[in-house]
């Protein structure tokens, strides 16, 4: 078995998914995101942000506190791919919101 067996996943031929992923989260995302917001519909899910967020002016809270009625917002001392940088922090914060 190879040792890392989803390796293909970063070939070249995968990029083009990756920058498809982050297209659509410029794009049909958003307005996917409008059409929910102007029918009233909310979030349920906490929310978790990484710690540089802020450091670039992105506050989560303010901005998702509209759409989440409930809004449990925790900052995570951690880079872009939270569950694999910190994962410790992650499975901490995840249980604290089942135990509410």
């Amino acid at each position: 078995m190879p040792r890392f067996p989803c390796a293909g996943a970063w070939t070249r031929e995968a990029v083009w998914s990756i920058v498809a992923d982050y297209r659509a989260s410029a794009a049909i995302d958003v307005a996917h995101d409008l059409a929910d917001r102007n029918a009233g519909r909310s979030l349920c899910m906490p929310l978790m942000q990484q710690d540089w967020g802020g450091v670039l002016g992105y506050d989560a809270a303010s901005l998702w506190g509209a759409w989440v009625p409930d809004l449990t917002h925790m900052t995570v001392n951690t880079g872009h791919f939270m569950a694999e940088e910190n994962p410790a922090a992650v499975v901490a914060a995840m249980r604290e919101w089942m135990e509410r």
